[in-house]
């Protein structure tokens, strides 16, 4: 755990969010360039990323204020103000929400310079499960996402008052006067890893690609496989859906609905060669 990376006088740059903006970097500059292959490049530029970015941010601040800020309270028992989620400079974001915002403007930048939503769709998607997986590296080295207890070869201990520690004291698994909280899966590295193998499978896809939005949806396929099976080992998710996670519950939506999409596709479209634009 290195929650802070670099401090320069007053200014400290935080493991999670250098890890967000190398995620961002990497994923609009990666699609902005393999866009630039193309025989006839899509009108994009990286100002699109500014759309991604603001739309993404947004959106995963509402989504944690709808599931998380309504019963908030500060240490003096202030409930969280819904204006708040316009302070993107604090934390509680949602990744869901994120993703959600970041397709939002992304469409919309799309539509703006007239670029083919699923043709740039399946150029620039493949980067966003590599930028993801950077991000998770913030998650671990933040101490955030953290898994249940294990005695496994895996394990990896987070040290005193980390936020491992302090849920472990509240489940009573350890006292407060323990120096580290007991050994917990790395789940951010398992899911960082998981996107990475993601974003191979769907590079190597786009370069076998016969159909415009072909792509697109095996990221939320994969993804939603993935995602629900690390959330089997959060052991910061509350279980509160017919025994899943919100987390896990999205992930197998996402997994059935581009299931899906592909099978009505190749039902319709692709079977016979019809191509999409």
């Amino acid at each position: 755990m290195y929650p802070t990376l670099l401090e320069v006088g007053p200014l400290e740059f935080h493991a999670y969010t250098v890890g967000l903006a190398l995620a961002f970097l990497v994923g609009v500059l990666g699609a902005v360039r393999e866009n630039y292959k193309l025989e006839n490049p899509y009108p994009v530029t990286p100002a699109g990323g500014v759309w991604i970015f603001f739309g993404a941010l947004l959106g995963a601040k509402i989504y944690w204020y709808l599931q998380y800020g309504l019963t908030w309270t500060d240490n003096e028992g202030n409930p969280y103000e819904w204006y708040r989620v316009f302070f993107i400079w604090e934390g509680g974001m949602v990744y869901y929400g994120g993703l959600i915002g970041g397709v939002i403007g992304a469409l919309a930048y799309f539509k703006y310079v007239g670029a083919s939503m699923l043709g740039m769709g399946d150029v620039g998607m493949p980067f966003l499960p590599l930028g993801h997986s950077i991000a998770r590296l913030g998650c671990f080295l933040n101490g955030c996402c953290w898994g249940y207890h294990t005695d496994g070869p895996t394990g990896v201990v987070f040290p005193r008052y980390s936020l491992a520690w302090k849920r472990q004291v509240e489940e009573g698994l350890i006292t407060r006067s323990a120096e580290h909280p007991l050994p917990v899966h790395p789940t951010q590295l398992y899911e960082s890893l998981g996107l990475f193998g993601i974003f191979l499978v769907m590079r190597f896809a786009y370069k076998h690609k016969k159909f415009d939005g072909s792509i697109i949806f095996l990221y939320p396929l994969l993804y939603g496989i993935l995602r629900f099976t690390t959330e089997a080992f959060r052991g910061d998710s509350v279980r509160s859906i017919m025994g899943m996670t919100v987390s896990q519950t999205i992930g197998l939506v996402l997994f059935m609905g581009a299931a899906l999409f592909y099978l009505i596709m190749y039902q319709t479209k692709w079977r016979r060669g019809t191509a999409l634009s």
